[in-house]
């Protein structure tokens, strides 16, 4: 289920989300307080929930309506997500923040996404359900899925991939500097954090995550010296552009070539998928079924 595609589509959901929730907030709450204060003009907490509500009201209902859709018709289905699965997308979501620990990830989801590790687990149970409900009539065949399978062999192989850190500088000079005091024993994330000008991963020590070596992320220079870089040790330094990196590598996975039988239902569920016209068209079947009453009236 994750993929680029599907990881934007997924924070995007959240946005909407964290608006319905503030939105829910000031809508019950007794005392509307002002939201800011522009020289001697007061802007309200009514004012900025009303252009929330006129901006994104729909939007936000339709969302919010659809996943209630989605939960219950699950539940009278009998349709549930079995907690291997969950955990399963929860890794990989994990591995691609290049966080190391439950609390790094905790942080760079409050960070960068503005949610927490449950709210996550809720989306993407939603998505995996939406995904059951849209497929649950479209049978696909073992026999179909091993042609697939057989004749794409090289989608089904985990390419090598290392759990990677950088220190990223602007010259050559500061480049042969940095190797210098590690040669001499310093801390290869200390000096990330110290010298590293790649704001991305220079508060995480250095941090890249898992890089697959088959990936777009590392540039051609970059992956030929990480390939022959032994783990625990430190690379010479590659031009990038106008900077120079230095690289050392944490951890390796080799590459693997996947069984069919460990990819069967992943490739089973992604066969009957792709053969769903429109979600959104079985979002409307299923809002049918359940039974939708919008009260009032909501801007368009």
């Amino acid at each position: 289920m994750t993929n680029v595609k599907g990881l934007w589509a997924f924070i995007g959901a959240l946005v909407l989300l964290l608006l319905a929730v503030t939105w829910g907030y000031y809508q019950t709450s007794s005392k509307l307080q002002s939201a800011a204060v522009v020289g001697d003009k007061t802007i309200s907490e009514a004012e900025y929930v009303a252009l929330l509500k006129q901006k994104f009201g729909k939007q936000v209902l339709d969302d919010m309506i659809n996943r209630e859709v989605v939960f219950q018709e699950a539940k009278r289905a009998g349709i549930t997500v079995e907690p291997q699965q969950l955990e399963k997308e929860l890794a990989q979501i994990k591995e691609s923040y290049g966080s190391q620990t439950d609390e790094e990830f905790q942080e760079a989801l409050q960070r960068q996404a503005g949610t927490n590790v449950e709210a996550l687990k809720r989306e993407i149970t939603y998505q995996m359900l939406l995904q059951a409900l849209a497929t649950k009539d479209i049978t696909v065949k073992d026999d179909e899925l091993l042609t697939i399978y057989n004749n794409h062999p090289q989608r089904y192989s985990r390419p090598m991939q290392v759990h990677l850190y950088q220190i990223v500088v602007a010259s050559q000079k500061e480049a042969g500097q940095v190797s210098a005091e590690l040669e001499q024993g310093a801390n290869f994330q200390t000096l990330a954090k110290e010298r590293s000008i790649d704001s991305l991963t220079a508060q995480n020590g250095g941090d890249m995550g898992w890089i697959s070596m088959n990936g777009s992320r590392l540039p051609d220079e970059a992956k030929t010296v990480i390939a022959d870089l032994g783990t625990n040790k430190n690379s010479a330094a590659v031009k990038m552009g106008d900077n120079y990196a230095i690289y050392r590598i944490a951890e390796r996975r080799e590459a693997e070539q996947r069984t069919f039988e460990e990819i069967k239902e992943d490739l089973r569920r992604e066969v009957a998928y792709a053969q769903v016209e429109s979600l959104d068209t079985v979002l409307e079947q299923l809002r049918k079924s359940v039974g939708v009453k919008i009260s009032g009236q909501m801007p368009h």
